[in-house]
């Protein structure tokens, strides 16, 4: 009998077709030729699309849903939810700090090598790259502790969606805070141990942006302006961390470092 739109149903014989599946074999060829113009001379591999995501540990979980359960994505929290929540939110400081910080507990997760692949095939670097762009303070610190511990595990997908540079620039902004300072020096830092990344840091000239931080020091202690004792050893303290890292960074890209004079890392 004919139904609600005046058609009688097809039975399922031999000549039979499912076009709801049809469809979606088309929409999935298209995808995979869409992604695979889109990478083609990019460097990166070519990786299937993603239908679903990692779960979130419970540690991550719970900074991931600090103060943002009515600006998150529906449904149990996963890599790609958080990311999209990190999107949805991009404009507000706090939430995106309470992101990061979710992220960070991801992302030092036991199994995280795999964890850390899937993150940048979701786009994750770019998004924590946005957030540099878009944030300072206490927001960009949580985005570059993120991008550290992505450093070493995914140090090509940073460089090729232009990580080094934006890296870089947080090194020659002037009065930056220490504490973001020695941040991006450890993502940089993290990034040389990979001979591609290496290269990239290199050519991009952060060897004189380090040597420029290390020759510096004597002229901040003369400009700096501090209230109490307890001021000026947390100030000291940071400024420490900042010449430890920029020394450590300054042997890997220099070959005299490795030869004598400093200590090579």
């Amino acid at each position: 009998d004919p139904g609600l739109w005046g058609w009688a149903p097809v039975s399922e014989g031999p000549g039979w077709m499912n076009y709801s599946h049809d469809t979606e074999m088309d929409r999935d060829w298209a995808a995979d030729q869409l992604r695979r113009k889109k990478n083609v001379g990019s460097g990166l591999p070519d990786m299937p699309i993603r239908m679903q995501t990692a779960a979130l540990p419970q540690v991550a979980v719970a900074a991931f849903q600090g103060g943002l359960v009515a600006s998150t994505p529906p449904g149990n929290p996963t890599l790609g939810s958080a990311l999209s929540a990190l999107e949805i939110n991009a404009l507000n400081a706090d939430h995106v700090r309470h992101i990061c910080e979710g992220l960070l507990a991801v992302l030092s997760d036991r199994n995280r090598i795999a964890v850390h692949k899937e993150f940048a095939e979701l786009k994750g670097v770019e998004a924590l790259l946005a957030i540099l762009r878009q944030h300072g303070g206490e927001t960009a610190l949580s985005a570059l502790r993120v991008i550290e511990k992505l450093s070493r595990t995914v140090p090509r997908e940073i460089c090729a969606v232009g990580g080094v540079d934006i890296l870089a620039r947080c090194l020659e902004v002037a009065g930056q805070p220490p504490r973001l300072l020695e941040a991006a020096v450890r993502c940089l830092h993290g990034l040389t141990f990979d001979p591609e990344a290496k290269n990239t840091v290199s050519r991009r000239g952060v060897l004189g942006l380090v040597e420029t931080i290390i020759e510096e020091e004597p002229l901040r202690k003369e400009r700096q302006v501090l209230v109490t004792a307890e001021e000026e050893a947390s100030l000291a303290e940071a400024w420490s961390d900042v010449m430890s890292m920029s020394n450590r960074l300054f042997h890997r890209l220099s070959e005299s470092g490795r030869k004598g004079g400093r200590r090579p890392d």
